[in-house]
């Protein structure tokens, strides 16, 4: 996989700091750490956001 932000090496890595059940992607030469929350949330849609934040 490829960093978003440097076009480097992303590889697995398990850190029970960021998440219990699931591996997280880091960056061999940036650092940048994506964990599936992190993903997740930036996948969806803006507006789906934006309406959770209404609700609350």
């Amino acid at each position: 996989m490829t960093c978003q932000k440097c076009k480097g090496l992303m590889v697995k890595e398990w850190r029970p700091e960021f998440s219990q059940e699931a591996a997280v992607l880091r960056c061999l030469n940036c650092g940048l750490v994506l964990d599936p929350l992190i993903a997740q949330n930036r996948v969806t849609p803006l507006r789906a956001k934006q309406r959770v934040l209404n609700a609350a």
